[in-house]
Protein backbone atom coordinates (compact mmCIF):
# COMPACT_ATOMS: atom_id res chain seq x y z
CA UNK A 1 0.00 0.00 0.00
CA UNK A 2 1.41 3.29 -1.38
CA UNK A 3 0.91 6.07 1.79
CA UNK A 4 0.73 9.61 0.23
CA UNK A 5 1.52 12.33 2.99
CA UNK A 6 0.53 16.13 2.46
CA UNK A 7 2.16 18.73 4.13
CA UNK A 8 0.06 21.56 5.29
CA UNK A 9 2.07 24.54 6.27
CA UNK A 10 -0.08 27.48 8.12
CA UNK A 11 1.68 30.84 7.27
CA UNK A 12 0.43 33.25 9.58
CA UNK A 13 2.23 36.55 7.97
CA UNK A 14 3.99 38.30 10.59
CA UNK A 15 5.33 41.13 9.23
CA UNK A 16 2.70 43.43 8.08
CA UNK A 17 1.91 43.11 4.50
CA UNK A 18 -0.25 44.63 1.70
CA UNK A 19 -4.29 44.55 2.42
CA UNK A 20 -3.42 43.84 6.43
CA UNK A 21 -5.49 46.50 8.93
CA UNK A 22 -3.28 47.89 11.21
CA UNK A 23 -2.16 50.88 12.63
CA UNK A 24 -5.40 53.23 11.78
CA UNK A 25 -5.41 52.11 8.25
CA UNK A 26 -4.94 49.65 5.49
CA UNK A 27 -1.49 48.98 4.05
CA UNK A 28 -0.80 49.96 0.62
CA UNK A 29 2.51 49.72 0.19
CA UNK A 30 5.48 48.59 1.50
CA UNK A 31 8.87 49.26 1.23
CA UNK A 32 11.48 46.83 0.23
CA UNK A 33 14.09 47.23 3.22
CA UNK A 34 11.00 47.39 5.46
CA UNK A 35 8.19 49.89 6.78
CA UNK A 36 5.29 50.82 4.55
CA UNK A 37 2.33 53.21 3.69
CA UNK A 38 -1.25 53.15 5.73
CA UNK A 39 -4.00 54.29 4.01
CA UNK A 40 -7.27 55.55 6.36
CA UNK A 41 -10.99 53.72 6.15
CA UNK A 42 -12.55 56.79 5.83
CA UNK A 43 -12.61 60.13 3.38
CA UNK A 44 -12.02 63.15 5.96
CA UNK A 45 -14.46 66.05 6.23
CA UNK A 46 -14.13 69.69 6.50
CA UNK A 47 -15.12 71.47 9.89
CA UNK A 48 -14.67 74.67 7.57
CA UNK A 49 -15.92 73.79 4.35
CA UNK A 50 -15.36 76.90 1.59
CA UNK A 51 -18.54 75.60 -0.52
CA UNK A 52 -21.23 75.79 1.97
CA UNK A 53 -23.29 73.67 4.70
CA UNK A 54 -24.63 70.41 2.65
CA UNK A 55 -23.60 67.10 3.69
CA UNK A 56 -21.62 66.88 0.22
CA UNK A 57 -19.76 70.48 0.96
CA UNK A 58 -18.71 68.85 4.71
CA UNK A 59 -16.73 66.23 2.77
CA UNK A 60 -14.86 68.56 0.43
CA UNK A 61 -12.04 70.73 0.51
CA UNK A 62 -9.54 73.14 -1.56
CA UNK A 63 -5.97 72.33 -2.77
CA UNK A 64 -4.68 75.79 -1.74
CA UNK A 65 -4.58 79.40 -3.18
CA UNK A 66 -5.54 80.24 -6.68
CA UNK A 67 -1.72 80.63 -7.77
CA UNK A 68 0.32 80.54 -4.73
CA UNK A 69 3.57 78.41 -5.02
CA UNK A 70 3.74 75.97 -2.45
CA UNK A 71 7.71 75.45 -2.54
CA UNK A 72 8.61 71.84 -1.95
CA UNK A 73 5.66 69.80 -2.80
CA UNK A 74 5.93 69.60 -7.07
CA UNK A 75 7.26 65.81 -6.14
CA UNK A 76 4.90 63.42 -7.10
CA UNK A 77 6.45 59.88 -6.03
CA UNK A 78 6.13 57.20 -3.77
CA UNK A 79 7.16 58.47 -0.28
CA UNK A 80 7.31 62.15 -1.09
CA UNK A 81 3.42 62.88 0.56
CA UNK A 82 4.94 63.36 4.41
CA UNK A 83 7.55 65.91 2.77
CA UNK A 84 4.85 67.49 0.60
CA UNK A 85 2.83 68.39 3.34
CA UNK A 86 5.43 69.57 5.71
CA UNK A 87 6.18 71.93 3.45
CA UNK A 88 2.92 72.76 2.40
CA UNK A 89 2.10 73.54 6.60
CA UNK A 90 5.67 75.84 6.24
CA UNK A 91 3.93 77.50 3.73
CA UNK A 92 0.17 77.60 5.38
CA UNK A 93 1.11 77.29 8.94
CA UNK A 94 -2.60 77.81 10.13
CA UNK A 95 -4.10 74.69 11.79
CA UNK A 96 -7.35 76.26 11.62
CA UNK A 97 -7.23 76.54 7.67
CA UNK A 98 -9.55 74.53 5.82
CA UNK A 99 -7.28 73.16 2.62
CA UNK A 100 -6.65 69.46 2.20
CA UNK A 101 -3.32 68.96 3.92
CA UNK A 102 -5.10 70.61 7.16
CA UNK A 103 -7.24 67.69 7.31
CA UNK A 104 -5.09 65.14 7.55
CA UNK A 105 -2.73 66.97 9.97
CA UNK A 106 -5.62 67.52 12.35
CA UNK A 107 -6.43 63.75 11.66
CA UNK A 108 -6.40 62.00 14.85
CA UNK A 109 -8.14 58.41 13.41
CA UNK A 110 -7.44 55.40 14.73
CA UNK A 111 -5.27 57.11 17.63
CA UNK A 112 -2.62 58.71 15.70
CA UNK A 113 -1.83 62.44 14.65
CA UNK A 114 0.97 61.58 12.03
CA UNK A 115 -1.53 61.64 8.91
CA UNK A 116 -0.48 63.12 5.74
CA UNK A 117 -1.96 63.91 2.29
CA UNK A 118 -0.69 61.49 -0.05
CA UNK A 119 1.57 62.33 -3.58
CA UNK A 120 0.17 61.72 -6.78
CA UNK A 121 1.77 58.16 -6.95
CA UNK A 122 1.06 57.58 -4.18
CA UNK A 123 -2.60 57.45 -4.40
CA UNK A 124 -2.35 55.92 -7.72
CA UNK A 125 -0.77 52.71 -5.48
CA UNK A 126 -3.83 52.92 -3.04
CA UNK A 127 -6.21 52.46 -6.02
CA UNK A 128 -4.06 49.79 -7.54
CA UNK A 129 -5.36 47.64 -4.02
CA UNK A 130 -9.01 49.18 -4.38
CA UNK A 131 -11.35 46.28 -4.03
CA UNK A 132 -8.94 44.91 -1.12
CA UNK A 133 -8.88 48.34 0.51
CA UNK A 134 -11.96 48.77 0.47
CA UNK A 135 -13.11 45.58 1.96
CA UNK A 136 -11.07 45.69 4.80
CA UNK A 137 -11.95 49.14 5.33
CA UNK A 138 -15.88 48.19 5.57
CA UNK A 139 -14.81 45.20 7.64
CA UNK A 140 -12.92 47.18 9.96
CA UNK A 141 -16.19 50.52 10.30
CA UNK A 142 -14.76 52.91 7.33
CA UNK A 143 -16.18 53.36 3.96
CA UNK A 144 -15.26 52.86 0.30
CA UNK A 145 -14.09 55.38 -2.00
CA UNK A 146 -16.90 55.38 -3.93
CA UNK A 147 -19.72 55.55 -0.88
CA UNK A 148 -19.39 59.31 -0.88
CA UNK A 149 -19.54 62.04 -3.50
CA UNK A 150 -18.45 59.02 -5.84
CA UNK A 151 -17.77 61.13 -9.37
CA UNK A 152 -15.49 63.42 -7.58
CA UNK A 153 -11.69 62.71 -7.50
CA UNK A 154 -9.28 63.05 -4.27
CA UNK A 155 -6.83 65.81 -3.91
CA UNK A 156 -2.88 64.63 -4.10
CA UNK A 157 -0.47 66.65 -2.01
CA UNK A 158 1.89 66.77 -5.40
CA UNK A 159 1.88 70.71 -7.11
CA UNK A 160 1.85 71.20 -10.98
CA UNK A 161 5.34 70.75 -12.08
CA UNK A 162 4.81 74.00 -13.68
CA UNK A 163 8.06 76.61 -13.63
CA UNK A 164 5.82 79.25 -14.59
CA UNK A 165 2.06 78.35 -13.79
CA UNK A 166 1.10 77.34 -10.31
CA UNK A 167 -2.64 77.32 -10.42
CA UNK A 168 -2.57 73.73 -10.45
CA UNK A 169 -2.40 70.39 -8.28
CA UNK A 170 -2.93 66.89 -8.90
CA UNK A 171 -6.29 64.83 -8.47
CA UNK A 172 -6.70 61.40 -8.81
CA UNK A 173 -9.82 59.57 -9.56
CA UNK A 174 -10.22 56.45 -8.02
CA UNK A 175 -12.30 54.82 -11.01
CA UNK A 176 -10.56 51.54 -12.25
CA UNK A 177 -8.31 52.11 -13.75
CA UNK A 178 -7.58 54.63 -11.80
CA UNK A 179 -6.45 58.56 -13.57
CA UNK A 180 -5.13 61.45 -12.56
CA UNK A 181 -5.11 65.11 -14.03
CA UNK A 182 -3.80 68.76 -12.95
CA UNK A 183 -7.28 70.80 -11.37
CA UNK A 184 -7.61 74.14 -9.90
CA UNK A 185 -6.20 74.28 -6.33
CA UNK A 186 -9.54 76.34 -5.28
CA UNK A 187 -11.69 73.27 -6.54
CA UNK A 188 -12.75 71.02 -3.95
CA UNK A 189 -12.28 67.40 -3.90
CA UNK A 190 -12.29 64.79 -1.55
CA UNK A 191 -9.70 63.91 1.18
CA UNK A 192 -8.43 60.70 2.24
CA UNK A 193 -4.86 60.68 4.49
CA UNK A 194 -2.08 58.11 4.81
CA UNK A 195 0.71 57.49 7.49
CA UNK A 196 3.81 56.03 7.44
CA UNK A 197 5.28 52.77 9.40
CA UNK A 198 8.31 51.92 10.31
CA UNK A 199 10.48 48.98 8.92
CA UNK A 200 10.13 45.63 11.11
CA UNK A 201 7.03 46.58 13.27
CA UNK A 202 5.14 43.72 14.68
CA UNK A 203 7.27 40.80 13.29
CA UNK A 204 7.98 39.75 16.64
CA UNK A 205 4.18 40.10 17.48
CA UNK A 206 2.47 37.44 18.89
CA UNK A 207 -1.61 36.34 18.58
CA UNK A 208 -3.43 36.38 21.22
CA UNK A 209 -4.13 33.35 22.89
CA UNK A 210 -8.07 33.75 23.15
CA UNK A 211 -9.33 35.68 20.03
CA UNK A 212 -11.49 33.15 17.74
CA UNK A 213 -12.49 33.84 14.41
CA UNK A 214 -15.87 34.57 13.27
CA UNK A 215 -15.61 34.44 9.59
CA UNK A 216 -13.00 33.84 6.63
CA UNK A 217 -13.31 36.24 3.16
CA UNK A 218 -11.61 36.27 0.22
CA UNK A 219 -9.24 39.57 -0.77
CA UNK A 220 -12.96 41.13 -2.03
CA UNK A 221 -14.46 40.54 0.71
CA UNK A 222 -17.14 37.89 0.13
CA UNK A 223 -17.52 35.14 2.75
CA UNK A 224 -15.96 31.79 1.89
CA UNK A 225 -15.06 28.24 3.75
CA UNK A 226 -11.46 27.32 3.95
CA UNK A 227 -9.74 26.98 0.96
CA UNK A 228 -5.96 25.69 0.67
CA UNK A 229 -3.87 27.36 -1.68
CA UNK A 230 -5.45 30.77 -1.63
CA UNK A 231 -5.19 33.72 0.17
CA UNK A 232 -7.83 34.43 2.81
CA UNK A 233 -8.47 36.76 5.68
CA UNK A 234 -9.73 35.70 8.89
CA UNK A 235 -11.66 38.18 10.45
CA UNK A 236 -10.91 37.51 14.55
CA UNK A 237 -14.14 38.40 17.49
CA UNK A 238 -11.10 41.19 18.78
CA UNK A 239 -11.40 43.47 15.56
CA UNK A 240 -8.25 42.32 13.98
CA UNK A 241 -7.32 40.78 11.23
CA UNK A 242 -4.88 37.94 9.92
CA UNK A 243 -4.40 37.22 6.20
CA UNK A 244 -3.44 33.12 6.02
CA UNK A 245 -2.72 30.82 3.19
CA UNK A 246 -3.03 26.92 3.60
CA UNK A 247 -0.21 25.54 1.44
CA UNK A 248 -1.53 21.70 0.77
Amino acid sequence: MLLLYFCIINLSIQAQSIGDFYQGGVIFYTYPSGGGLIVDIEDLSNPHPPGGTTPLDSLLSRWGGYSDFVAGTSNDSIGAGEINTQNFMTFYPDLNGSYAVHQCVNSSRGGYNDWFLPSRNELLEIFNHKSLIDSIALLNGGHTFDEFASLYPYWSSSQTPSLIDFRYAYVVYSSQPAFDLLRSKILEYKVRAIRSFSPNAGINSKPSTNKEIIKIVNLIGQEVCLKPNTPLLYIYNDGTVERKMIIE
